[in-house]
């Protein structure tokens, strides 16, 4: 050991001498070519994870349980103030209102309502209405000629609400109207034959109605009753020549209900007597007509027949009663099927308010409707627009068609001719409600008939078309807009032959235009503006009707 430390001492010693000698020969001189560049390697890691290997494994099993044990809670409930709750003021009711105007063609208008206020057992009201007209219009040779009209009313009802879902009615009511026949056929004036032109010079028809009738009805909703709609009245009419025209009804709706259906039936009693015209027949005609009803969530089925038994003519009537609806989309879609028929008496007083220019003594005989097929889908597209769309089709036998009676001089009343038709019609309507503020509706009909007998459907349009607006602007100003519109229509002439030929009436469009001013609750200021557009028109064959004409006037709530 002493000989390997000499040894290496020696080593030591001459390597350090000899490189001490080596640095006195070095050039000291540095020469920079670029900064220095730090490089810093990158770091290696070892990937591998350490592992522990045992050969010998511990396996450790244990059991545990949970010993349920209840939490005991205590609530106190706080206590709430009650709620105050502020009811809204009922909006004041006015007993009555009262309205009077005047307009062109010497034209008063005057009308009384007072009803009853509010109260959950008792309503009643009273009606007295008059309108008429005085003034001159031009006719078809550009004479003027007085055309006057008028139109009164009284009316009076009771309501009362009973107790167990019962409803009764009483009501009254007396019609005055007058009319005056001022057409005639130019065709037949000559220098011998002077056409009447003054009021007093002009024949004229005057009715008066008198009506009294009373309704009974229930409305329960549950199996353990059943419910009756009973109407009874008497109806009294009497017309310029001594011409009188009663008429007793009696008239019931009764059904029972159900778990899912629904049986019921209509029974119906009408008396007329007459005096004054001839070839009519006092008797009465019976309505018989029981139905089943079936009906689920979302679809209803009625089934049944129409029965009638004219006693005057001796003739029974009878006809399907079908009705089918389904809710597709929850009242948005219902499409619907009807099947049906009817029998129409054509009352006297039926036949003068279709038609004021008839002549005192017709009689019209019952119309038959054999068969009425209806298709049709209506429903709602949102909350504020409903529509009905349909097409039906209608078997008739003595539909009657107003015609001039030729047999006068001045062909200035009108009596009817008969046939039996097929008559298809097309109905679409649509309207629009948002609140009391808007309110819009569209309604047209367009019709085709296929005649037996007779070359056309005298006065009847090939299509009607109606358009309705109402804007409340700021509950101030009220504004109310009709525009109606009628297809082209026939009427029965004859030519110099004495044969039968057509002479058209052309189409119309009429509009009509309201405003209402408020001034306050209880008054306002009106004007209505009638035939804007100046259209001379005739509804009837030689009857012209008024052209533009105004009506002003007020109204006062009391």
């Amino acid at each position: 050991m002493k000989n390997l430390f000499k040894i290496s001492a020696a080593v030591s010693l001459l390597m350090f001498f000899g490189a001490a000698k080596a640095q006195e020969n070095i050039n000291q001189e540095v020469k920079v070519i670029k900064a220095y560049v730090p490089v810093i390697n990158d770091a290696y890691k070892i990937s591998e994870l350490p592992k522990i290997v045992d050969t010998n494994k511990v396996i450790t099993k244990f059991n545990y349980e949970i010993l349920p044990v209840q939490y005991k809670t205590v609530f106190y409930p706080k206590q709430i103030k009650p709620a105050r709750l502020i009811s809204e003021p009922l909006s004041k009711l006015y007993i009555g209102q009262a309205k009077i105007g005047f307009g062109s063609y010497l034209s008063p208008l005057a009308e009384v309502h007072i009803g009853s206020k509010r109260s959950k057992q008792l309503n009643w009201n009273i009606l007295l209405h008059h309108n008429s007209s005085h003034g001159k219009i031009k006719n078809e040779v550009n004479e003027k000629v007085y055309a006057g009209l008028s139109n009164s009313l009284i009316n009076g009802q009771i309501h009362y609400f009973a107790k167990k879902s019962k409803e009764l009615t009483f009501g009254a009511d007396f019609a005055n109207k007058v009319n005056y026949y001022y057409g005639y056929n130019p065709d037949v004036i000559s220098e011998t034959i002077h056409a009447p032109l003054l009021k007093d010079s002009i024949e004229n028809q005057v009715i008066n109605v008198f009506n009294i009738y009373g309704n009974w009805r229930t409305n329960y909703i549950d199996s353990s009753h059943v419910n009756y709609n009973i109407d009874l009245g008497w109806r009294t009419l009497s017309a310029r020549g001594g011409i009188n025209e009663n008429v007793l009804k009696i008239e019931t709706d009764l059904n029972y209900f159900f778990e899912k259906e629904f049986v019921g039936a209509d029974l119906a009693l009408n008396y007329y007597s007459y005096s004054g015209l001839d070839s009519v027949e006092n008797g009465a005609v019976v309505k018989f007509s029981p139905w089943i009803g079936v009906f689920g969530d979302k679809w209803r089925i009625v089934a049944g027949v129409n029965t009638f038994y004219d006693q005057a003519r001796l003739e029974y009537f009878f006809s399907p009663r079908v009705s089918m609806h389904y809710n597709v989309i929850d009242y948005f879609l219902i499409p619907y099927v009807e099947v049906n028929g009817d029998y129409d008496v054509n009352s006297y007083k039926d036949i003068y308010y279709k038609n004021n220019f008839v002549d005192q003594l017709l009689v019209v005989k019952p119309t038959e409707t054999k068969l009425n097929m209806t298709f049709g889908l209506r429903g709602n597209i949102s909350s504020k627009i409903a529509f009905n769309a349909k097409i039906d089709y209608s078997k008739i036998n003595n539909q009657h068609f107003f015609v001039n009676d030729t047999s006068l001089l001045l062909q200035n009343k009108f009596v009817v001719v008969y046939d039996d038709i097929s008559r298809v019609r097309i109905l679409g309507e649509i309207s629009y409600k948002t609140s009391e503020k808007l309110f819009l509706s569209l309604k047209g009909n367009f019709y085709q008939y296929t005649m037996d007998r007779e070359l056309r459907a005298w006065h009847m349009p090939n299509f009607t078309l109606s358009l309705n607006a109402r804007y409340v602007l700021q509950n101030k100003i009220i504004l109310n807009a009709n525009v109606f519109s009628i297809g082209k229509r026939y009427v029965r002439d004859f030519d110099r032959n004495n044969s039968i030929v057509e002479k058209q009436l052309q189409g119309l469009v009429d509009l009509n235009l309201g405003v209402e001013y408020r001034l306050s609750k209880m008054f306002s200021a009106f004007a209505y503006f009638n035939n804007i557009s100046a259209v001379k028109y005739y509804e009837w064959n030689n009857y012209p009707s008024q052209q533009f004409n105004v009506m002003m006037g007020v109204t006062y709530a009391f």
